[in-house]
């Protein structure tokens, strides 16, 4: 079962720690490191914010997709941004999400691969990664809430 996404921008903000996903250094690069950080509450904001369009979660500020860094989606890799892809089926398949009733953000070919704060760390600048789903209370660093603007 899926979670209803909301329409226009919104934050992706941990249930671990209340930071949200944001895109490091407000970089509109290809292959830019998406991290967790405090949330801002001015208008230099939408590095944070992000929209679900057809699969994908597209950053507000550089128009970049969420992706896996690399070619294979597998567990223990770096989230980044990218452009979206178009033409190549394995590079589009890692570019789109689900997000479940309780709050994990999957893969959409693999429900057990998740968005993980690398090692629960608790401080900006955190690493979100692609991780294995766990369950119970080791979980809350992999599952989120999107909390409009």
């Amino acid at each position: 079962m899926t979670a209803s996404i909301p329409q226009g921008p919104f934050f992706i903000v941990s249930k671990f720690n209340k930071r949200v996903l944001d895109v490091e250094g407000a970089s509109t690069k290809d292959g830019a490191k998406v991290c967790v950080w405090q949330k801002k509450e001015s208008s230099d904001n939408e590095n944070q914010l992000w929209e679900y369009r057809n699969g994908n979660f597209v950053n507000l500020h550089s128009g970049k997709v969420l992706d896996i860094k690399g070619s294979k989606v597998k567990s223990d890799v770096r989230i980044v941004q990218n452009e979206k892809a178009t033409s190549n089926d394995e590079e589009i398949e890692k570019q789109r999400w689900l997000i479940d009733h309780e709050g994990y953000i999957h893969i959409s070919s693999n429900p057990d691969l998740v968005l993980d704060i690398k090692g629960a760390e608790d401080e900006n600048g955190a690493e979100v990664i692609l991780y294995e789903k766990r369950s119970g209370t080791v979980a809350a660093n992999q599952q989120w809430e999107l909390v409009r603007r």
